[in-house]
């Protein structure tokens, strides 16, 4: 298994959170939960990332304590 970067990006403007997996490449995104949404690579169909829309509006406002990640691409989001 090669080492990959986790990178999290919050914008608080539009209340997304993005976590991005490894390089930036071309990806398409499936809703997987509302307002959750998986990414996976157009050519690999490799995991590259999460993106978790309405972020403040989502149940525990401590969420972050439940995100477990463990590469390859085992991620549990409990809200």
């Amino acid at each position: 298994m090669t080492d990959r970067k986790i990178e999290l990006n919050y914008e608080p403007e539009t209340d997304l959170l993005e976590i991005f997996i490894g390089d930036p490449v071309p990806s398409y995104f499936n809703e997987i939960d509302d307002d959750l949404f998986e990414g996976h690579s157009k050519e690999t169909n490799e995991l590259t990332g999460y993106k978790i829309f309405n972020l403040s509006k989502r149940k525990k406002q401590e969420w972050i304590k439940s995100v477990k990640i463990s590469l390859p691409a085992n991620v549990n989001i409990t809200s």
